[in-house]
């Protein structure tokens, strides 16, 4: 046991923050929801900030709620936070934050905004650790989502217990099912109650969502069910306890959700909860009443419907009625409250609801409808209003309850007393006798179908006075009806009677019940009477729907009983039976009686003891009376357990026939209905009833008109259907003659109605079952006519037919009894005959289409019943299966179709039979001589129907795998044609008969050729064929999966070459095809492939051989010309190459060279086989100019194949023995291998060096060309790779390279590779490469040169040669003379003309690599010759040369060599004067800003001292370095120099302001006398405005204020405004005064130049006063009021100018009012009148 010390630190590091642990920390901080740990552990806090602040602001664009946090959990400070280090107030604000964001947030968790928002909670604030109950009930909505396992990644290894459910979750990284979540939130209450609250929080600061609420209402109401369902075990004490903990756990919950308000699915959702719990929970009165007052106080218009939906289930369960006044006052004043609550009705209960309200208290006659509502609810709990609510009352309709009503006093009403006496209903209306026919004869009876028309008047007084009791008794005292006499007379009797068991108003038939039970008891006969007629009738009684007439039926049965003048168990025999000649008038001849003793036993046996029952279930007495006449025993509660005493058989029959013959004759269709339903339940004892009276009435029924008994149906409220099934079904399979009658009706006999046609057809399929086989037969066959034939019923047949259990033998007499096509041909008359000759008698008619119609619905239905009857289970069926096949391709020509419908019907019954037999044990004994493939064949190749081509495909394949040696003979055929049909099919099924088909006859075949003999490749040629001429339409998805079956079934080492030659040849230009052979034969082992490889070659040598064999067969040779077989063999041969190449291969074949098994050596010895017949080949073709190249590349290929030891120890000999173009392929091979080797590889390293001298071998002058290329190439590769683990043999190797049979060479291209070659060495060897480099670099320009002053240029060779001029500099900058940089620069400038990257190369690399003196020395010497090339991009180039030389340089080198820049820069300005007269100077502008740019650099790295004498004399030579009579030389230079100064004053802006006293004189000077008369002069002007106006706006130090510097310029550029004419202004002149004004800032200035300004508004050129006015305008914005202290001065000239001639410059001195007017805040209309 652990110390409490150790107990304390365990304390202490499970709650450590490992400060100091930094793995701890890094694992920590990988923690992550969207990127892996990996990634996450290296990102830091800015990085990730940034990612999630993006997401941050795209839920602010959804959501402006959002923005709120943008200042708190997500703003810049965040990144600073460190939990660890705030206070525990500063963590709890911080946590009320985080509740709040991950609440609102968890509506859009699925959105990628929203989680990286909450992956910088987890990163930066942890919120998995610190929040983790939060987080988790955040995204537990999305527990089936993809995010939640992610979520169960980062979570800490301790949960808090109410999640300890989710640990087996987060050990798998699974989402937890809904039934985890479920069963948590039923047992665990923390959890429940945090989830709740959770919830209840987040829609209470408006941040809930749909899913949010509906996911919480569905667990919620789920895990209420559940606890409640808990709480069922145990004592009852028990049981209650846990009631109510599930109540005080749940209903505050439910409280708090119906308090917010504004929820609308937060309210329903409670409702849902409250309605489980008060269905499932016994809960007091007193809390339904609160729960009922919350919720209707919540409800909004919104919600109404669901809490009135809520409170009527809460009011049906409570024990009283009323409810709290303040519910049915809120129910009262909700909006269409009625009309909701006439909807409600419809779907729920409410009585009790609106009856509550009713006892309210409160008035609710003004609410329309809900009076009626009150009323009707009261009618159905049998509430008398008059009572409970007198103000209610309302007049009782007489047909608007089933039952009685109950009295007042039955309905608990709290708080009230119970009323203590009965009270009459409402007054009925005036009872009216007059129309009540007279009853004269003493036997009359309503039962006599006679007396319909007075019963029916009967019957609607009786109904009119059960309105009232009183009506009753006034109604039955009729004298007519002899009431007293009842026992004499059976008009008493008889009507009550009818009336029970025909009226459709249930509270009728239980006042007749009762009444007859009143008066039998009242007035008891004082003979003894035996009641039998009414039997029936008292049956229909005890199966009434109305609880209340069934308990007055069995009153009845019992006073019945008693009638007989026996007690219970004694017999009376001298019983008279009543009514006996007259209780169905003239009919009653025609029942059968019982004795009175068998009546009693039958009532004291069959009724009494099952009158209970029967009160509570109106159903029981049919099913009780059907087992006691079937003889079945059968206990019930009225026996008290025990057996039943059974009636004896003879005495069952005679009950049946009792019955049946009272069914037979009564008027009263109920009454036949239900002794029927009786009846139909009992067999063999009916039997006699059914010969003597049922059959005959089946038959008169038959006959019936229809519309008389659909009256009489409807009369009754009785369905005629029903009434119709009943009749019908009292016929049964016992004797011919019922089974005559219902095939009579069934046909339409005794002009039967349609209706009752189609139920005796169904009677028919329902008694098939329990007939003998050969009555199944015949009445299949009966069937199968009718539904063959255009009866109604046809469908009827058909649907009986296909719902009939067959057996095997009426199964196989449908079949043989179908007609055959020959037996349907006309045969001509016998007269004919005689008259006709042999031949024409010998020839067959067309038949008759309605024959042929008929045989053909005939087929198809006996096949549809097959398809349906388990074919698989009869195997008898496969003869006629295979006989009605041939027969079908006869009726296919008869008819001319395809009978595609037919045909899968067959295909189908067959394919089950012949799967059955492969199961069945019995299947040896089958004939299989009846098989027939050649007609499963002539199908498959006859039909363009998918489905039977599938079918039949795979009954052939069941066929070859049961009996091979029937199907093998024919099944080439349907191979063929797969490859058309089936193969092209993309759809599963079709995939997976062809999988089946390749399966189950492919190994059966091969088997059988192997077995002859025979080739299986040359004999399974038409299957390949098939398979590879569907290739390409063969889906992309099927074709691997397809082609792998194929070959693994054939045998891979016997096809798999076969199947890769015959798909290569047929596609030679689809690229598709060589990926796909290779994926092939990837599937297979490198023994089989290598194998594959070898088979494939032998193939192309049988293809070449004179005498071909194989190949003719597989790829059709044999029908080609020669030229087409060489662009065959050529097409196989280069595939072959490609793949040999393939990566996958080669390292598998690496993978197995490496092993010491057998199996390597088997490899080793086939890719020597290989090898030898390669190198043959390529012999063979060496004179075949198409054919030779492709061997070549196979030889390649092949070469590359095996790893690089063995490649080198089998190349040996091949560089010894094999011919230049071996050797050329093995260098090549080699190469390859080297550029493919790891660096690391200690083994290659030492094994390609050991090689290297052998290459120099081959480079001498004695080897061809291409040899020595290849081997200088390979070494190359193997120098740059692994030179400087041998720098001795390197050298050696370069000195090689560089000898005459390689550098020295005559031809380009080996001179190339040998340049290439040695810059590699150069790297390698760096300082030991010195000995040869001078011999090497003159070399290599010497090619420079001669590459440059060839008539082509090699681009190549070029490009070679810089790459080496490179190198050198690299690694022997020292070494590069003056000598070689000016020719290596010249060649440069020359090599731009031709694009050549490499030069490029060269010249940004020599300024870092050589001193500043030797750099600069070769720039200048060089320039002039770079410029006379005449190509702007080399001279640019050589000036980038020099900007990169003084950005690389020190200050002190520069300055040192300042002489030789400046000389540099004064030959680049003056390019513009040296190339003014040329065409190019248009394109040397980019080079003339260049110049300047290089001389702004020089600039920056020069200082004051060095650079100012340059620039005194750079205005010197500008301004008088050229004659006076050059006027344009002296301006383009002028123009350079100003070019220069005005990037000079931009850049550096204030710094050199005063340089500008050196360009003053000039500048003056030019502005005075410049005239505008060329292009150059105008540019001139131009830049040097632009000069000034920088130099002006770029003042701080008050240069320009200066009297010399400002008088020296002012005039000058003023006077610019007089060019007006010639010049736009407002570009140039006007933004340089205006810049002049503001940094000449003194009021003296300003009026100085608006002195001289004004003069030219005067001026007598109207663009000249615009020029001033416009200037004044620009000076104006500029300056602002500065400028307008001169507005006294300007005013005069201002009122001139408004009436000035020329209208622009009147608008343009307006504009200019306005705008003094804006500035000044005061308008100028006075100042100018």
């Amino acid at each position: 046991m652990a110390t409490a010390l150790q107990q304390q630190l365990a304390a202490i590091a499970a709650n450590s923050t490992h400060q100091l642990d930094l793995k701890a920390q890094k694992a920590r901080h990988s923690k992550s929801l969207l990127f892996e740990p990996r990634d996450a552990a290296s990102q830091g806090f800015d990085t990730i900030y940034q990612i999630c602040y993006e997401g941050f602001e795209e839920l602010c664009m959804l959501d402006a709620r959002f923005s709120a946090f943008g200042r708190s959990l997500f703003s810049e400070q965040s990144k600073s936070e460190d939990r660890t280090q705030m206070t525990a107030a500063e963590n709890g604000e911080l946590d009320r934050m985080l509740g709040s964001f991950l609440g609102l947030v968890g509506a859009r968790l699925l959105l990628k905004p929203a989680m990286k928002a909450v992956e910088w909670l987890v990163r930066r604030f942890r919120v998995q650790d610190y929040n983790t109950e939060a987080v988790l009930l955040t995204f537990l909505p999305y527990h089936t989502s993809h995010i939640f396992p992610a979520l169960l990644s980062i979570l800490p290894s301790q949960l808090p217990p109410m999640f300890r459910f989710l640990h087996p979750y987060i050990a798998s990284l699974q989402s937890p099912p809904r039934h985890a979540v479920l069963a948590a939130a039923i047992n665990n209450q923390g959890f429940f109650s945090a989830f709740s609250q959770y919830a209840l929080r987040v829609a209470r600061a408006r941040h809930h969502s749909a899913v949010l609420l509906g996911f919480w209402a569905s667990i919620t109401a789920q895990a209420v069910n559940g606890m409640v369902d808990a709480t069922r075990s145990g004592r009852e004490a028990v049981q209650k306890q846990r009631e109510e903990d599930v109540l005080l756990r749940v209903l505050p919950i439910l409280q708090s959700a119906l308090s917010i308000k504004g929820v609308p699915e937060l309210y329903l959702g409670a409702c849902m909860i409250m309605t489980i719990l008060v269905t499932k929970a016994s809960i007091a009165d007193k809390v339904l009443d609160a729960m009922m007052d919350a919720i209707a106080g919540a409800w909004t218009s919104q919600t109404t419907e669901d809490g009135l939906t809520c409170l009527a289930v809460i009011a049906e369960e409570k024990e009283h009625v009323a409810l709290p006044v303040k519910v049915a006052r809120a129910v009262l004043e909700a909006e269409a409250s009625a009309r909701l609550l006439q909807q409600l009705s419809q779907r729920h209960r409410i009585d009790k609801l609106v009856l509550g309200i009713a006892l309210s208290g409160i008035e609710v006659g003004n609410v329309p409808g809900l009076v009626t509502l009150i009323h009707e609810s009261a009618e159905r709990k049998r509430v008398d209003l008059s009572k409970l609510a007198p103000q209610l009352a309302l007049a009782a309709l007489p047909d608007t309850d089933d039952e009685a009503m109950l009295d007042a006093s039955q309905v608990e009403e709290p708080n009230a007393e119970q009323p203590g006496s009965d009270s009459a209903g409402p007054d009925i209306p005036e009872l009216n006798f007059t129309g009540l026919p007279a009853l004269d004869d003493e036997a009359a009876s309503f039962l006599d179908p006679a007396m319909n028309i007075s019963f029916g008047a009967f019957h609607s007084v009786f109904e009119t006075a059960c309105a009232r009791e009183s009506g009753v008794r006034v109604v039955l005292d009729l004298p007519r009806l002899q009431r007293s006499r009842w026992a004499e007379r059976p008009a008493f009797l008889t009507l009550l009677a009818r009336l029970w068991s025909s009226s459709q108003k249930p509270f009728v038939r239980a006042k007749a019940l009762e009444a007859v039970v009143l008066e039998m008891r009242a007035h008891k006969s004082p003979l003894a009477l035996d009641l039998q007629a009414l039997l029936p009738y008292v049956i229909v009684g005890l199966a009434d729907t109305s609880q209340r007439a069934r308990q007055a039926a069995a009153k009845l049965c019992v006073t019945l009983r008693e009638t007989y003048g026996s007690s219970a168990g004694n017999i009376a025999k001298t019983a008279a039976m009543w009514a006996k000649e007259s209780v169905h008038g003239a009919q009653t001849a025609r029942l059968h009686s019982l004795s009175a003793e068998d009546a009693q036993k039958f009532i004291d046996v069959a009724l009494l003891p099952i009158l209970e029952d029967c009160v509570l279930d109106g159903q029981h007495v049919s099913r009780a009376l059907s087992q006691t006449l079937k003889g079945s025993e059968s206990s019930t509660p009225s026996t008290g357990g025990k057996e039943a005493k059974a009636l004896k058989t003879s005495l069952r029959s005679e009950v049946c026939t009792f019955l049946a013959s009272h069914a037979t004759v009564t008027p009263v269709l109920r009454v036949k209905l239900n002794i029927l339903a009786i009846i139909n339940k009992v067999s063999k004892v009916g039997s006699d009833a059914r010969k003597k009276f049922l059959l005959p009435f089946v038959k008169e029924w038959a006959a019936m008109p229809y519309e008389e008994i659909r009256a009489s149906c409807a009369a009754e409220g009785i369905a005629k259907r029903d009434l119709d099934s009943a009749v019908v079904g009292s016929m049964s399979y016992r004797s011919s003659d019922e089974v005559s009658v219902l095939q009579e009706i069934a046909a339409g006999g005794s002009d039967s109605a349609p209706e009752i046609q189609s139920i005796a057809v169904k009677r028919l399929g329902a008694l098939f079952a329990s007939m003998k086989p050969a009555e199944q037969t015949a009445l299949a066959d009966y069937l199968l006519n009718i539904a063959v034939g255009e009866a109604n019923v046809s469908s009827d047949a058909l649907e009986a037919l296909r719902t009939i259990q067959y057996t095997t033998e009426v199964l196989v007499s449908l079949v043989e009894g179908l007609p055959n096509a020959a037996d349907l041909q006309d045969e001509p008359s016998s007269t004919k005959k005689r008259r006709t000759s042999k031949t024409e008698h010998s020839t067959s008619r067309k038949p008759e289409p309605a024959m042929l119609d008929a045989a053909i619905r005939r087929i198809t239905l006996v096949l549809e019943v097959l398809e349906g009857a388990h074919p698989e289970k009869h195997p008898q069926l496969l003869q006629g299966l295979f006989h009605l096949l041939g027969e079908l391709h006869q009726y296919k020509t008869l008819l001319g179709s395809q009978l595609v419908y037919l045909q899968g019907l067959l295909m189908g019954c067959l394919l089950s039979v012949v799967k059955g037999l492969k199961d069945s044990p019995k299947s040896a004994n089958v004939d299989r001589s009846v098989i027939r493939a050649d007609l499963i064949v002539e199908t498959v190749r006859t039909t363009s129907s998918t489905q039977v081509h599938n079918t039949a495909l795979l009954l052939i394949s069941e066929l070859a795998t049961w009996a091979p040696e029937l199907v093998l003979h024919s099944v080439m055929p349907l191979f063929t044609f797969m490859s058309t049909t089936l193969l092209r099919q993309s759809d599963e099924y079709s995939a997976h008969v062809t999988d089946q088909t390749v399966s189950r006859i492919v190994p059966p075949l091969a088997a059988s050729l192997k077995k002859r003999g025979k080739d299986l490749v040359t004999g399974a040629s038409e299957l390949l064929l098939s398979f590879t001429a569907a290739f390409e339409h063969i889906p992309l998805h099927r074709r691997s999966g397809l082609f792998q079956h194929l070959v693994q079934t054939l045998g891979a080492k016997e096809a798999l070459f076969a199947v890769s030659a015959m798909l290569i040849e047929r596609y030679p230009t689809d690229s598709r095809v060589e990926p796909f052979v290779s994926e092939l034969m990837g599937h297979f082992p490198i023994s089989t492939q290598l194998l594959a490889l070898k088979q494939y070659l032998d193939l192309v040598f049988d293809a070449l051989s004179p005498k071909r064999n194989l190949s003719n067969v597989i790829l059709g040779f044999g029908e080609k010309d020669a030229e087409q077989i060489e662009a065959s063999v050529n097409t196989l041969l280069q595939a072959m190459a490609r793949l040999m190449e393939n990566a996958g291969l080669r390292k598998r074949v690496a993978k197995e060279f490496a092993k010491s098994s057998g199996e390597a050596g088997t490899l080793r010895s086939i890719y020597a086989q290989l090898l030898e017949q390669t190198m043959q080949i390529s012999r063979d073709l060496a004179s075949n100019d198409e054919l030779r190249d492709a061997a070549s590349s196979v030889l390649t290929s092949l070469l590359g194949l095996t790893p690089t030891k063995d490649f080198i120890e089998s190349s040996a000999q091949l560089m010894q023995t094999g011919s230049d173009a071996t050797r050329q392929q093995v260098f090549q091979s080699l190469e390859s291998r080297v550029a493919q080797a790891k660096r690391g590889d200690s083994t290659l390293q030492q094994t390609f060096l050991e090689v290297l001298p052998n290459c120099c071998i081959f480079v001498a002058q004695e080897q061809p060309v291409a040899v020595r290329h290849a081997a200088i190439t390979c070494m190359d590769q193997i120098i740059e790779k692994y030179g400087k683990r041998d720098r001795a043999t390197v050298l050696q190797a370069a000195k090689t390279v560089s000898g005459d049979a390689a550098l020295g060479s005559e031809v380009v291209s080996l001179r190339r590779m040998s340049v290439l070659c040695l810059a590699s060495m150069v790297e390698v060897l760096g300082d030991e490469f010195i000995p040869i480099l001078p011999k090497v670099l003159s070399r290599t320009l010497d090619c420079l040169d001669e590459t440059q002053s060839a008539v082509k240029c090699n681009k190549q060779m070029q490009s070679a040669a810089f790459g080496f001029a490179t190198a050198v500099l690299n690694h022997l900058p020292w070494m590069y003379s003056a000598e070689y940089l000016d020719r290596t620069l010249q060649q440069a400038a020359v090599s731009r003309d031709i694009e050549t990257d490499a030069s490029s190369a060269f010249c940004a690399l020599a300024p870092s690599k050589i001193q500043a003196e030797p750099m600069l020395s070769s720039l200048d010497r060089t320039f002039s010759m770079i410029v006379e090339t005449n190509h702007e991009d080399a001279v640019q180039q050589h000036l980038d040369v020099m900007r990169r030389a003084i950005q690389h340089n020190s200050k002190r080198d520069l300055k040192q060599h300042s002489a030789i820049i400046f000389s540099i820069l004064l030959k680049a300005f003056d390019l513009r004067r040296t190339k003014a007269a040329g065409e190019e100077y248009e394109d040397y502008a980019e080079v003339f800003a260049f110049v300047d740019t290089v001389a702004v650099d020089v600039v920056l790295k020069l200082d004051d001292q060095t650079f100012r004498p340059f620039f005194i004399r750079f205005v010197e030579w500008a301004a008088t370095g050229m004659p006076k009579k050059d006027c344009t030389g002296r301006n383009l230079r002028l123009t350079c120099l100003y070019s220069f100064a005005y990037r000079f004053f931009d850049q550096l802006q204030s710094i050199v302001t005063s340089y500008a006293g050196y360009l003053l004189e000039n500048a003056s000077q030019l502005l005075n006398t410049l005239a505008l008369k060329t292009d150059e002069q105008r540019a001139l002007l131009q830049i040097l405005l632009q000069t000034l106006s920088s130099s002006f706006t770029h003042d701080q130090d008050d240069f320009w204020q200066a009297p010399d510097h400002f008088d020296a310029i002012v005039t000058p550029l003023l006077s610019q405004l007089e060019k007006a004419k010639t010049v736009q202004v407002t570009d140039y002149i006007t933004p340089a005064i205006t810049e002049l004004a503001a940094a000449a800032a003194s009021p003296e200035h300003h009026k100085a130049m608006n002195v001289a300004i004004m003069a030219y508004t005067r001026h007598e050129s109207a663009d000249v006063r615009l020029a001033a006015v416009k200037c004044e305008r620009a000076i104006t914005e500029r300056l602002g009021l500065d400028w307008l202290a001169l507005l006294p001065e300007m005013l005069p000239f201002i009122s001139e100018l408004q009436e000035d001639d020329d209208e622009d410059v009147e608008r343009e001195t307006l504009r200019w009012v306005r705008q003094i007017e804006d500035v000044t805040g005061e308008s100028l209309e006075g100042m100018l009148q």
